[in-house]
């Protein structure tokens, strides 16, 4: 597994949209928390730059990628721009889940 920091920019003037939709997507955030093919290993939002950070491990990013096209708040339109970078954690607790 690798693991990846994906950023979303939230689309602007989307907090009512998303606050709407906010249950849906930790529900669908939710269902990655168990090892398989994407599992989320932490989120949450960063206020100052209006988005959030999602740490993942997953067999690829195209399998991650596709897996967050169903993400409630990409369906509607709560996403400006989603950033995957591959990461290498390799001190703390996450280094576990490095390649």
């Amino acid at each position: 597994m690798t693991v990846f920091a994906v950023e979303y920019a939230y689309a602007q003037d989307s907090t009512e949209l998303r606050n709407e939709h906010r249950p849906a997507h930790r529900a669908f955030l939710s269902e990655y928390l168990d090892e398989g093919e994407v599992r989320l290993l932490a989120s949450g939002p960063t206020p100052v730059l209006d988005g959030a950070l999602l740490i993942f491990a997953a067999t690829s990013e195209a399998v991650l990628s596709e897996v967050l096209d169903n993400d409630p708040f990409k369906k509607v339109g709560g996403l400006g721009k989603t950033t995957i970078t591959e990461w290498n954690p390799v001190i703390g607790m996450l280094s576990a889940f490095a390649s």
